[in-house]
This record gives C-alpha cells, sequence and structure tokens, in this order.
C-alpha cells in the first residue's frame, strides 16, 4: 500500500471514530413538570403614578442581581414590563424620542436581569428620572 493510501485509510478511521454521538437524556428517567403560569396585572394610574411605581421597583434590581438573587429580579423586570405597558398608551403622544428613550431604559432593565448585567440596571436608574421628567412635565 502506498504511504498516501495508508495515511487516507487511517484519516478515515480516525474521523468515523469521532462520530459517536452521546445522549444524557437517554437513560434518565422521563419526568414531566407542570408549566408554570403567572398572570400580570396591568397596572392603571395617572403617568406620574405609574412613572412613580416604575422608579420604586427598578431601584433596586442591579443589586438584587449583583447578589445573585434573580428571583427577585425577574419578578421585579416582570413588574416593570407590565408598568411599561400601562404607560405607553399614556405616552404616545408625546414625542416619539422620549418614547424611544423610555424604551431603551425598559431595555436595560430587561438585559441587567437576563444577562446578569447589574450595570445595565443601573444605568437605566441613572437616566430614567430625567425622562420621567420630560414626559410628565
Amino acid at each position: 500500500m502506498k504511504k498516501s493510501g495508508f495515511l487516507g485509510l487511517c484519516a478515515v478511521v480516525a474521523l468515523s471514530s469521532c462520530a459517536t454521538k452521546y445522549n444524557a437524556g437517554a437513560n434518565a428517567p422521563a419526568t414531566t413538570s407542570p408549566s408554570a403560569s403567572t398572570t400580570t396585572t396591568i397596572p392603571r394610574g395617572s403617568t406620574d403614578e405609574l412613572f412613580a411605581q416604575l422608579l420604586q421597583t427598578g431601584k433596586d434590581v442591579g443589586n438584587d442581581v449583583a447578589q445573585g438573587d434573580m428571583q427577585t429580579a425577574r419578578t421585579k423586570l416582570a413588574d416593570i414590563k407590565a408598568i411599561w405597558i400601562g404607560i405607553q398608551p399614556q405616552i404616545t403622544n408625546a414625542s416619539e424620542e422620549l418614547l424611544n428613550d423610555t424604551q431603551r431604559m425598559i431595555n436595560l432593565f430587561t438585559t441587567a436581569v437576563d444577562r446578569k448585567r447589574p450595570a445595565d440596571a443601573d444605568k437605566a436608574m441613572r437616566f430614567l428620572p430625567s425622562l420621567v421628567s420630560a414626559i410628565v412635565n
């Protein structure tokens, strides 16, 4: 056998030996868990009241994430998103820029919790009060 044929055969054997699949769940017992169902109530109130709720709810999200209290952070994020849903129709008549800027702050809270980046929540809390005063006044 030529040297190049031998090397080719070795390569085929080596590659085919790497094709083993491991399915960790194949031998695991089948379990089912009920899906969690939560209902979030959309808060109602004036723009001032809803923004006050947003500021109050968001103030410690960064600390919660930094301390690893993700359950509390996720609960607060759900509340923040619900408050945002309640606020949006009320500030739709405000400038498009203010609406978009506020959406960016909500996105920062989301990335803070989803990606465990507490600085994003802190950044949202640094800029949100000035947005609130611009929208409410």
